[in-house]
């Protein structure tokens, strides 16, 4: 009997010294999501700073520790967010203003392929002409006024041509620039969400 109250005893005695064995001081482990009182806290664990702060990625958020990777990137998000109509309303304008003069390209290139076609026959005409008012040596000072004329056309011509072969060029190169334009800001979005998605997953609770 006596040796039963002594068993007795010693686990009783190893319960509370199990019980005992748990530091006073014991709390949750800061992660995010966790609650906190003080606003702008900070703390540390394992190396990495957590802040007493609002999740600024979900309404109406109570007091929580938030790593520093997660309010980065949050702000990261509610800066891209905040800058997104600044964006749209300088991409509207850019297209806009593109639209304007690939509107008065098409007029110019479609004046251009009936022009130059006309251009290049008027040039074969003309170098037909001079042909025999080169071959004809004897009388090279006295036509010369004539070939220099022709030879001013033949350039003339020369340049119309160059000028509205470029008006193609710059209705091709506006089309490029109107696609970019549109491009960015579809790119904007998506960084914007592909922020928010990564914010996410670095706020998520626990983290």
């Amino acid at each position: 009997m006596f040796r039963k109250a002594i068993v007795i005893a010693g686990a009783t005695a190893l319960v509370l010294a199990s019980i005992t064995a748990v530091p006073a001081t014991a709390a949750t482990k800061v992660s995010n999501g966790v609650a906190c009182k003080k606003s702008g806290a900070t703390t540390k664990v394992s190396g990495s700073t957590y802040r007493c702060a609002k999740n600024p990625i979900i309404k109406n958020s109570k007091l929580t520790w938030l790593s520093a990777d997660c309010l980065n990137t949050a702000a990261t998000y509610a800066n891209g967010v905040k800058a997104l109509p600044k964006i749209k309303d300088a991409t509207d304008a850019t297209v806009a203003k593109l639209d304007q003069d690939i509107a008065k390209q098409i007029l110019e290139k479609e004046k251009a392929n009936i022009l130059i076609p006309e251009y290049q026959a008027k040039i074969t005409v003309i170098n037909t002409a001079l042909v025999p008012l080169k071959a004809d040596t004897v009388n090279l000072v006295k036509n010369k006024a004539t070939i220099d004329k022709y030879n001013a056309a033949i350039r003339s011509y020369e340049a119309a041509i160059k000028a509205y072969t470029t008006v193609g060029k710059q209705n091709d190169r506006s089309e490029k620039a109107k696609g970019q334009a549109v491009s960015q800001y579809e790119n904007s979005k998506m960084d914007v969400q592909t922020t928010l998605s990564m914010a996410k997953l670095i706020c998520a609770k626990g983290f």
